[in-house]
């Protein structure tokens, strides 16, 4: 026998309860003390955010600046780093996982909740999905990551590796020929590539662009003919790159240190080594090719200048053959180059370590959470409206779709607030596509498309983080600052959209 039903035992026997009433004052206190409590938590986890934003702020608002939101990043000189790469690519898979996430969740809630199955089995199997569902929430990131990789970035193997793709749409392949003086030009190839690329023959059709809608006028010569003049020249060109090989290392103050090479110094080594030529380019073209050249090897070792070197002297190659006549004339048999064109909309599977395989897989990593707090959402609209709709002549589908759904838009909306704040801090699971450093903006450069590798805001901030620099932490700061000013964009967004369904309710 309880207590409780003792003491009322007791008290209709006429007996003294055998409980002691709670005094009003303890429990007053007590209710003080655990408000206090609650207060002074809140306090102090408040006050911490208050403190790590202002320090984020004093570290970072001195990089921030329009530089530093459009530049490109840098590895070497966190003054020059941007992150405008990484949040293009955050932007970009934020929308993707956005516009797959939310439909298929909002879709899957709709299913699970309007649409309950009555046959035993098909019972047992909604109940044995939506278990599930509710334990996907809680699995760690990096799951998602090896899932994504799998299902995304190879497809299981299916349409081939991510170097060789299986299947593309939107790619236009072409051959590229080069002539003697440096000079492309673009001729139709198959899809599929031969085992042999054809050599230039005269009996081809040449194009000045891919294209492929400007015939060239080339002439296809024997390697016989252009003999002599490419001895020549390679003769010449040799004489002037020995030249400035001996004068760009008599700059280094040691035997392994880097060459110095300040403009007045590069002017003044590109000056020497064509005091007396028997090049017929014209003399000053070439001297500003080679001064500029020079200046890029400044502070670089002699290991780091050999492929400049190498690339200069190809380039005074090209200006002689030039200046020699012979542009538009290309070495019989010489082999082309296998390139390809890829549209905007270009496409290939598996999707590789792309912007649309990462989007993909952070809609994974967010998905259950939208699906549990759609269910909930559409769960809370009251069933009087839903058959309050039925009653009125409207179709199952009506009723959800007029009714239900604009009713439970604001639920939703914060349910896909809490999922997109949690993507976009998101780090491990793109790690595992092979996201990381982008010299380039991904889709929105030049022949660009949702294939392009990618970086994002997370990867970039911790790579800016673990660099011994203390000024890339400066970077790092300014980098936190636009990460949440682009998560509170989309977190307002939401809650405009949110108030605007909620006032019409």
């Amino acid at each position: 026998m309880s207590t409780l039903q003792s003491s009322i035992q007791d008290t209709h026997a006429g007996r003294k309860p055998t409980y002691a009433p709670r005094d009003p004052q303890t429990r007053r206190k007590k209710d003080r003390a655990f408000l206090v409590l609650c207060v002074a938590t809140a306090c102090f986890a408040v006050l911490m955010l208050a403190t790590l934003l202002t320090s984020i702020a004093a570290d970072g608002v001195g990089r921030l600046g329009w530089d530093f939101l459009t530049s490109l990043n840098s590895l070497r000189d966190p003054h020059e780093a941007g992150i405008w790469p990484a949040l293009v690519g955050s932007v970009f898979l934020l929308v993707i996982c956005a516009a797959t996430a939310i439909p298929i969740g909002v879709g899957t809630a709709i299913l699970l909740e309007e649409y309950r199955p009555k046959h035993p089995t098909l019972r047992w199997l909604h109940g044995f999905v939506q278990t599930n569902i509710s334990n996907l929430a809680g699995v760690p990131s990096i799951v998602y990551g090896i899932l994504g990789f799998s299902a995304f970035a190879t497809m299981f193997g299916l349409f081939g590796s991510m170097t060789d793709p299986g299947l593309t749409v939107g790619q236009t392949w072409f051959y590229q020929y080069r002539d003697v003086a440096g000079n492309t030009y673009y001729t139709a190839a198959p899809a599929e590539a031969p085992e042999e690329l054809p050599g230039a023959s005269a009996d081809m059709t040449y194009y000045t662009s891919v294209q492929l809608d400007e015939i060239a006028d080339v002439a296809v010569l024997a390697a016989a003919d252009l003999a002599p003049l490419q001895e020549r020249i390679e003769a010449d060109v040799d004489v002037i790159a020995e030249t400035l090989k001996d004068m760009l290392y008599a700059t280094r103050e040691t035997r392994r240190g880097p060459v110095v090479v300040p403009g007045s110094v590069a002017l003044e080594i590109g000056q020497a080594a064509f005091a007396d030529t028997n090049l017929k380019a014209d003399t000053q073209e070439l001297l500003q090719i080679t001064v500029g050249r020079l200046q890029a090897m400044d502070g670089k070792t002699a290991r780091e200048i050999r492929t400049d070197r190498r690339a200069l002297v190809d380039e005074l190659e090209a200006a002689e053959m030039k200046a020699a006549g012979v542009d538009g004339q290309i070495i019989a048999g010489s082999t082309p180059q296998r390139r390809d064109v890829r549209e905007p909309w270009y496409v290939q599977f598996p999707f590789g370590t792309s912007v649309l395989a990462g989007g993909l897989t952070l809609m994974l990593v967010i998905l259950p959470i939208i699906i549990v707090a759609s269910q909930e959402a559409t769960r809370s609209v009251p069933q009087s409206m839903r058959h309050g709709s039925l009653a009125l002549g409207g179709t199952k589908w009506q009723a959800i779709q007029q009714v239900v759904l604009p009713a439970a838009v604001p639920g939703i909306c914060t349910g896909s607030i809490l999922a997109m704040s949690r993507a976009i801090g998101e780090a491990a699971p793109i790690l595992l596509l092979g996201a990381g450093f982008v010299s380039f903006t991904p889709v929105l450069r030049e022949g660009g498309n949702l294939m392009d590798g990618f970086s994002a805001m997370p990867l970039q901030i911790y790579n800016w983080t673990k660099d011994p620099d203390a000024a890339f932490k400066q970077t790092a700061a300014a980098g936190i600052i636009v990460l949440l000013t682009v998560l509170l964009s989309f977190n307002a967004i939401a809650v405009f959209i949110r108030q605007k369904y909620t006032q019409k309710i």
